[in-house]
């Protein structure tokens, strides 16, 4: 018999909430104070911190640590920040092991390794939603928080897996304008760059393809696009590249493990590097390394390709000398 049916009720809601629940949850249950502590001695349950109790071999997951620190300090609090971000399974963020909650003021957390912020009173209640069983701050405050207390790099790459999943960027723009006057110093940038998007521009597909761009700011690779559709003569699909030189012909894909790992992609990869080859097209891949470490090398050695590509094709370009 597993500790958590040995419970009962309130084992079964331990089991479904990471093996962790409040003193307050297990008198709803009818597991008082003199039944816990007997479970405590018997080593069926521990008290990691006061009135948070957890089943003993229950799985330590970095979500039963997110868990015990939004109940944990008397006031429920919820996952912001980083944490929100990952249970959102926003890109970037997969594998955080940041444990980021937002407390009322006072609000503690005797917890090691666990960032508290004592602003739960700026979230209204349509900003907080719950995810596998965690009260979490939304997608979109989540983007807000992101720009307003990480950075416009970090909340940008946010932004980007927020669009590219087609949530509404309306719904961002009026979270981050009601938010901005409560308490939204860095929430310019992002209202900002709401405003840009509202223009039919591609969403990028990863935060890769960003990093990428910023390796090719210059004025010897000209024209350059992405999300690049490559159609044959009869204007049928070919392909699609993260990035392109369509003037000369070359895609530049952002090559990372995640996306193009596996022999099924290797092969997908290959058929579309051939089909692109047959309209004239050469692909070339960037490593996540070779444009977050050296992006200097990465550009002079695209600017040499666009360079050898307009020569081959007899192509004319307002190369600068």
């Amino acid at each position: 018999m597993t500790r958590s049916v040995a419970l009962g009720a309130v084992g079964e809601f331990a089991a479904a909430h990471h093996g962790a629940f409040t003193r307050s949850q297990a008198a709803e249950f009818d597991l008082h104070r003199g039944p816990i502590a007997r479970l405590k001695e018997r080593g069926v349950l521990a008290e990691p911190v006061p009135n948070v109790l957890v089943v003993v071999g229950a799985p330590h997951t970095w979500q039963q640590r997110l868990f015990i620190a939004t109940l944990a300090g008397g006031a429920p609090g919820i996952a912001c920040g980083p944490s929100a971000a990952r249970l959102h399974h926003f890109d970037g963020f997969e594998v955080d092991q940041r444990v980021t909650v937002a407390k009322p003021p006072g609000g503690r957390v005797l917890l090691k390794h666990v960032q508290v912020s004592q602003t739960l009173a700026s979230y209204a209640r349509r900003d907080i939603v719950e995810i596998d069983g965690i009260r979490s701050a939304s997608a979109a405050r989540t983007v807000c928080d992101l720009y307003n207390f990480h950075g416009s790099a970090v909340g940008e790459r946010a932004l980007d897996d927020f669009q590219r999943r087609g949530m509404s960027l309306a719904w961002l723009n009026d979270v981050a304008r009601r938010v901005q006057q409560d308490k939204g110093r860095g929430l310019a940038l992002l209202l900002a760059e709401l405003e840009v998007r509202r223009s039919p521009t591609p969403v990028r597909d990863s935060w890769f393809e960003k990093l990428v761009e910023q390796c090719l700011q210059s004025v010897r690779i000209p024209g350059l696009v992405r999300q690049h559709t490559i159609r044959d003569s009869r204007g049928r699909f070919v392909a699609r590249v993260d990035l392109a030189v369509p003037a000369v012909r070359l895609g530049i894909e952002a090559h990372s493990k995640r996306f193009h790992s596996g022999p099924r992609q290797e092969a997908l990869d290959q058929r579309r590097d051939n089909a692109a080859a047959l309209q004239g097209w050469e692909l070339i891949y960037v490593g996540y390394d070779d444009a977050k470490r050296t992006p200097r090398q990465v550009r002079e050695y695209i600017e040499l390709l666009v360079k050898r590509r307009a020569l081959d094709l007899g192509v004319a370009l307002p190369l600068a000398s």
